[in-house]
C-alpha cells in the first residue's frame, strides 16, 4: 500500500512516497499479528456486514422456520422473492474482502524471516488462524452459493476473475485450510474469538455433513469432545449465557466479538437488529415463528429467551409478541443482555446506545452434542451415546431425559426438534434440513401457512448469485435461482 501525498510548484506535480507496506517492510512479529487481526476484522465488517447486524442470520436461518425476518427490509429474502438478483450481494462482497485479506496474511507472514518471532509455533499459529479463517469465509460461501471462484492467491490487478469452481473442490480446500489449522492452533483459547483446534475440528465436521460425510464428520465431533476443555453453561439460566458478562465461557467455541469500544468502532451492531422496538429499542421485527416456539416443553428454561408475553418499553400491561407480529420474541441478542456496556435496568439500559460486547456465536458446545446425537442416530440408530448427548442439553435446560425406546425417525425427528429450539437465529437450521433431505417439503408448507404459496424446490438451496458480480466477472455462471 502507498501513501503519496501530492504537492504542486511551479505547476509541476511532484510525488512525495510517505510509506511503503510491502513484503519488504513487513519484518516484526508485530507485524505479523496486525496482518491476522485484520483478518478478524473482517468478519464482522465495522459491525454492518457479514457477521455483523445479523448479516448472516437473515441469509441462512432467516429464509428457514425457525427466525422470522419480517422486517419490512427484508421481507423478500423470507418469502423467497428473489428476483432481485443483489438480494444477499453485500455477504458476498465481506466475504471475498475476509478472502482477500487472509490470501495477503497469508502470503506476508510465510515470508517474513522465522527469527523475528519469539517462537516458531508463534507463526505456524498465526498461519493457522488465518486459514482457519479462510476456510470459515469459503465454508459460509459454499452453503450460501455453491461452488464459488476459488481464490487462493492476493489481488494485485483488475484481471477480470475466476470461474467458479466445483463445490466439491471448494470442500476440498476448506479440508485443506481447516486441517492444517487444527495442527497448528491450540486446543482452545483465552478467548471464544481466536480460531483454535476445537473450532477448526468443528466446521470441519460441519463441512463434511453437508457432503454426508457423517462418519468422518462424527470422528471430528468425537475430536472436540475429547479435548476436553468444552462444556454446557450450567452456572446461570440458559438466558445469561448470552449477557457480555459471558462472552468468555467455554460453550462458546468460536464467536464473533464485539469490543464495545464506540459507535463506529469495534462494535457489532448485531444487537439492534434482534428485536422489536417496542420491546427493547431493537430496529427490526424479527423473532422465533409461533410454529416452532409453540413446540417448546412446558418448564423448559429457554422459555427465558423464547417469550412472548412481553413487558413493554413504555410501560403498559404486558403484550402478547405472537398476538402483535407472529412470533416470538428472541432474546439471544436484545439489548436487555448488555449487562456491562449498559449495566441496570430502565433508562439505564440504553446509556451508550448500540455499543455493545455482545458475541455472535458461530460454533457452540451445545451445537456439537446435537451434531453427536444426530450423527450417532445416523450411523448407529438412537444408541446410548446419541442418548447422552441430546439428555446433555435437554437436562441443562430444566428437562427430563428424552423417551427411551425411539426408532431412528423418531429420534432424529426429536434432534431436529431439539436442534430448532436451541439454535434458532445463529444460523444452522438450512444445513439441518438440507441435510435430512427436509428443506423442500419443511419450507413449502411453512411459506404456505404464512400465506405465501411458493413451490420450493433444490434451486432455492443456493441464493441467487449477486448480480454486480455476473456483471463485472465475464467469467461467472449464474445460479438456477438467478431465473426466479
Amino acid at each position: 500500500m502507498l501513501f503519496i501525498a501530492v504537492s504542486s510548484c511551479d505547476n509541476d506535480l511532484k510525488e512525495e512516497l510517505k510509506g511503503d507496506l510491502s513484503e519488504s517492510t513487513l519484518t516484526s512479529e508485530s507485524d505479523a499479528i496486525a496482518l491476522v487481526d485484520g483478518v478478524y476484522n473482517g468478519i464482522y465488517d465495522d459491525g454492518w456486514g457479514y457477521y455483523g447486524s445479523g448479516t448472516m442470520a437473515r441469509a441462512t436461518d432467516g429464509i428457514t422456520d425457525v427466525f422470522d425476518v419480517s422486517d419490512i427490509h427484508y421481507a423478500e429474502l423470507e418469502t423467497y422473492q428473489w428476483s432481485n438478483e443483489n438480494i444477499v450481494a453485500p455477504i458476498w462482497v465481506s466475504i471475498y474482502k475476509v478472502i482477500d485479506r487472509a490470501n495477503w496474511a497469508l502470503k506476508l507472514i510465510e515470508n517474513i524471516d522465522d527469527s523475528a518471532f519469539g517462537e516458531i509455533e508463534t507463526k505456524n499459529r498465526l498461519l493457522g488462524e488465518v486459514s482457519f479463517l479462510r476456510g470459515l469465509a469459503y465454508f459460509d460461501l459454499v452453503g450460501m452459493f455453491g461452488g464459488v471462484p476459488l481464490k487462493l492467491e492476493p489481488t494485485s490487478t483488475d484481471t477480470p476473475g475466476l470461474p467458479r469452481s466445483s463445490a466439491s473442490d471448494v470442500y476440498v480446500q476448506i479440508q485443506k485450510d481447516l486441517e492444517f489449522a487444527i495442527a497448528n492452533l491450540p486446543a482452545s483459547t483465552t478467548t471464544p474469538g481466536r480460531a483454535s483446534k476445537g473450532a477448526a475440528y468443528g466446521i470441519l465436521a460441519k463441512a463434511q455433513l453437508r457432503q454426508l460425510k457423517w462418519a468422518e464428520a462424527g470422528e471430528n465431533i468425537d475430536a472436540i469432545i475429547a479435548l476436553g476443555v468444552y462444556d454446557l453453561f450450567t452456572e446461570d439460566s440458559f438466558l445469561k449465557l448470552f449477557y457480555e458478562s459471558n462472552i468468555l465461557d467455554n460453550e462458546f467455541i468460536f464467536s464473533v466479538l464485539s469490543m464495545g469500544e464506540s459507535y463506529n468502532i469495534a462494535s457489532n451492531h448485531h444487537v439492534k437488529f434482534f428485536t422489536p422496538w417496542n420491546y427493547d429499542t431493537g430496529w427490526a421485527e424479527v423473532g422465533l415463528p409461533a410454529t416452532i416456539y409453540n413446540t417448546i416443553e412446558a418448564g423448559d428454561e429457554r422459555l427465558e429467551v423464547y417469550l412472548d408475553n412481553y413487558p413493554q418499553l413504555y410501560g403498559g400491561s404486558l403484550r402478547s409478541a405472537i398476538d402483535q407480529w407472529g412470533f416470538a420474541i428472541n432474546r439471544k441478542y436484545g439489548h436487555y443482555n448488555r449487562d456491562v456496556t449498559a449495566p441496570g435496568t430502565g433508562y439505564d439500559a440504553y446509556k451508550n446506545y448500540g455499543v455493545s460486547k455482545l458475541s455472535v456465536p458461530i460454533l457452540r458446545y451445545a451445537d456439537v452434542l446435537l451434531l453427536k446425537a444426530d450423527i450417532e442416530n445416523e450411523l448407529n440408530g438412537p444408541n446410548s451415546q446419541a442418548y447422552w448427548a441430546i439428555n446433555q442439553v435437554r437436562n441443562r435446560s430444566g428437562l427430563a431425559n428424552l423417551q427411551e425406546g425411539l426408532g431412528k425417525v423418531e429420534f432424529r425427528d426429536a434432534v431436529l426438534k431439539e436442534r430448532a429450539i436451541e439454535l434458532a437465529a445463529e444460523g444452522h437450521r438450512k444445513d439441518d434440513l438440507i441435510r435430512h433431505g427436509l428443506f423442500e417439503s419443511t419450507m413449502t408448507q411453512y411459506l404456505s401457512n404464512q400465506g405465501y404459496p411458493v413451490n420450493v424446490t433444490v434451486n432455492h438451496q443456493l441464493m441467487p448469485i449477486p448480480r454486480l458480480e455476473l456483471d463485472l466477472n465475464p467469467n461467472m455462471e449464474p445460479n438456477p435461482s438467478n431465473s426466479f
